[in-house]
């Protein structure tokens, strides 16, 4: 759990200076300290790619509400007018 937050804290680049050297050199040397980086590197970038695919969905959801509900018909007319301007 330790090395989880060591290496959180060089990948958000909160590391300090001399500690940031140490890791580095250390990851020379450690081959599973390699490994376990850019396992958490890909781990990062799954969640964030599941972020914004989760946003995706909702804006499209909100979308479909606005855009086929004949209660919100007025408010797009208004919205497209905006456009046209």
């Amino acid at each position: 759990m330790n090395n989880i937050k060591i290496i959180e804290d060089y990948l958000s680049g909160e590391m300090a200076g001399g500690y940031k050297l140490l890791f580095e050199a250390n990851m020379l040397l450690n081959s599973d300290l390699i490994n376990d980086v850019q396992n958490q590197q890909n781990t990062y970038a799954m969640i964030r790619r599941y972020g914004r695919q989760k946003i995706r969905n909702e804006i499209a959801a909100v979308h479909t509400i606005f855009t086929t509900g004949p209660q919100h018909k007025g408010l797009m007319q208004r919205i497209a007018g905006l456009f046209k301007k």
